[in-house]
């Protein structure tokens, strides 16, 4: 009987519940949360915990069975992107670093397995970089964000938990262009294109990886890179969108030096390994096959 417990309701948090509620036996989200404080977010978990789920204090779950699943979704990225952590980086720790530590440690106390969605953003460079690779845009970088140095400080941190699985995501798409954080509703606004060829995380492939590992058994805990393969370039992805009908006649495309005139915050553009994926079965689609699965509604 597989129970998941999803917490945050943002971007990522409202398409896990919308695409697995049907696909699990219990989905809880939580939100509604204080998210300014880590120590009462996780005190306001536990009440909400024990009030949606049959939860036992002291020693936990004794019933593998009765364990459910938790899924952190929690995190701040900045408003409208990541130069805003410049300037809010008391939250920003907060929420990426101090906040999933402190569930990764209740989690483990009460045996629970805990996938904790992370970023990829902490690699910088033309490298295929896989989950051993130390990053190179974190917290050894003069040149790194603050944002990438809070997700690079939870990853060496939360490796030392033996329960916790770190899903490593990147400018993450999905087919709902209300959303912000979607990267085709990013690219779709604005004029000035950064022209790189970067991982990127198609929602709907994430949430089946999410599937997979709480009904295989046989998948260890740890980091994971968990991309589409065969990145596309940013003129790829607009070549795609042309053909759906979805074109921007300003679109002017820039190269990095040219984009760092109108940003606070460098950032990381990086391609990541899926051979670790793979050799656990849970590697996603190429990235053109997905990304024209949600434009077409392609099976």
């Amino acid at each position: 009987m597989s129970k998941l417990i999803v917490i945050g309701n943002g971007y990522i948090g409202k398409k896990i519940h919308k695409q697995l509620s049907s696909r699990v036996d219990e989905l809880v989200v939580l939100n509604n949360l204080n998210y300014e404080e880590p120590e009462r977010l996780l005190e306001e978990f536990k009440i909400k915990l024990g009030n949606e789920i049959k939860y036992a204090t002291g020693p936990g779950f004794k019933d593998p069975t009765d364990r459910p699943w938790v899924v952190n979704c929690v995190g701040y990225t900045g408003k409208p992107n990541v130069d805003a952590c410049e300037d809010e980086k008391e939250k920003c720790w907060a929420l990426n670093v101090t906040f999933p530590i402190l569930l990764a440690n209740f989690c483990l106390n009460q045996n629970i397995k805990l996938i904790n969605i992370s970023s990829g953003c902490i690699y910088d460079g033309t490298n295929l970089y896989s989950e051993e690779d130390y990053p190179d845009f974190g917290l050894d970088s003069e040149n790194s964000s603050w944002y990438s140095r809070t997700k690079h400080a939870s990853e060496l941190s939360l490796n030392a938990f033996p329960n916790v699985y770190t899903l490593r995501v990147r400018m993450p798409i999905c087919n709902d262009f209300n959303s912000g954080k979607n990267y085709l509703t990013k690219i779709l606004k604005y004029n000035n294109l950064l022209e790189e060829t970067n991982s990127k995380t198609i929602i709907e492939d994430l949430i089946n990886v999410i599937h997979k590992i709480i009904n295989i058994p046989d998948i260890p805990t740890g980091t994971y890179n968990c991309v589409n393969p065969e990145p596309l370039s940013t003129k790829e992805v607009t070549q795609i969108l042309d053909k759906a009908g979805m074109w921007n006649p300003h679109w002017n495309f820039i190269d990095y030096k040219e984009l760092k005139n109108h940003i606070k915050a460098n950032r990381s553009n990086c391609k990541l390994s899926t051979e670790k994926s793979r050799l656990y079965n849970i590697e996603m689609p190429p990235e053109r096959e997905s990304l024209e699965r949600i434009l077409f509604n392609e099976e």
